[in-house]
């Protein structure tokens, strides 16, 4: 890859960090540095070079009054990237569960993705059946030929006494603070940002990356997130996590689950966004995101909400992002794909 090839890894990485709503894991410093700083890079570079089967995993579960759906933020990232990554030729596989399926099915059809595969994770609490799962997937062709796991905005269990004390930090693991702060009832459960216990209304995904890490995998694990209880998150020490965190009860729902490269955004779709951008660019197909504009991207969440989609942090069926009007959530999408054009 030559210099030409290369975006401005400085200006895409504050683009995707830009931070509408307030949630502060993506603006947070610590000691003069953003949280996992250089990730985005690495993370595309990677898989520019070595992606070859891909499996992202998308879809958190909104519980309202009256229904639980999918949210606008993830789904639409992860169709964004597995377009590009197959028009590269990369076979990519989207994994999901019972409550987001329908949208990814919709946004395949709608991205033409048609060889683009769609696994159902079951949403059983045995721990059994999600480990046949995992067993039965990384046994078959594409999971023992994995090259890169990724996860786009979807929730992880909070951590544990165990999980704390194994993160890597320059000195002791806090685990006194840890205890008092969290009760036993909130460890180890997958919340939403209000510091309600989801677990029934969510499939063990993240299992697939604990099982992953245990076999010491070559496979590259990327996580994409914006608010701190989501897959990934584990690569920030729990202490910075909870301070970084600007919404709910910080200490309870930073989740556990750590990835190789972690890319933090004001909205994880923005995320997505870059680095697929990143992607195309580093592999010479500026055309895969000169092609998709604004007006593509609006008419995907329109059909994602039509086909049950909610806006996260309203819980309306609307196409909002994160709270944020469509027309404002679009115009850091065309910054982001105006950057990643215009530099080539």
């Amino acid at each position: 890859m030559n210099s030409r090839n290369e975006p401005d890894w400085q200006s895409l990485d504050a683009l995707l960090r830009h931070d509408p709503g307030g949630r502060g894991v993506a603006a947070f410093q610590e000691q003069g540095r953003p949280l996992a700083a250089s990730h985005l890079e690495r993370a595309a570079k990677h898989l520019a070079e070595e992606g070859r089967i891909v499996a992202i995993i998308t879809g958190f579960a909104i519980v309202g009054r009256d229904r639980i759906a999918a949210e606008t933020d993830g789904p639409p990232g992860a169709l964004y990237l597995a377009r590009v990554l197959a028009a590269l030729g990369v076979e990519t596989a989207l994994i999901t569960d019972r409550i987001a399926l329908p949208l990814l099915q919709t946004g395949c059809k709608f991205a033409g993705l048609h060889a683009t595969k769609l696994l159902e994770f079951p949403m059983s609490g045995d721990p059994a059946a999600a480990q046949a799962w995992i067993d039965d997937y990384l046994a078959s062709r594409d999971g023992r030929s994995l090259t890169h796991l990724i996860s786009i905005e979807r929730v992880g269990p909070s951590h544990t006494l165990e999980s704390l004390a194994a993160q890597q930090r320059a000195g002791a693991a806090p685990l006194l603070e840890f205890e008092r702060e969290v009760p036993p009832e909130h460890r180890d459960r997958c919340h939403n940002m209000r510091g309600i216990v989801i677990d029934e209304f969510t499939a063990p995904i993240h299992r697939l990356f604990e099982a992953v890490a245990a076999r010491r995998s070559v496979v590259k694990t990327i996580g994409v997130a914006d608010g701190g209880n989501e897959i990934g998150m584990g690569a920030v020490a729990w202490e910075v996590a909870r301070r970084a965190i600007a919404r709910g009860p910080a200490a309870e729902v930073a989740c556990r689950i750590a990835c190789d490269h972690l890319i933090l955004a004001g909205v994880s779709n923005f995320g997505a966004y870059a680095l697929a951008g990143a992607i195309a660019v580093l592999r010479g197909r500026p055309d895969l995101v000169s092609a998709w504009a604004a007006d593509s991207e609006r008419q995907l969440i329109e059909s994602l909400v039509a086909a049950g989609a909610v806006d996260g942090v309203t819980g309306t069926s609307q196409p909002t992002v994160d709270g944020l009007p469509l027309d404002e959530y679009l115009a850091t999408f065309d910054a982001i794909r105006e950057e990643v054009v215009g530099r080539w």
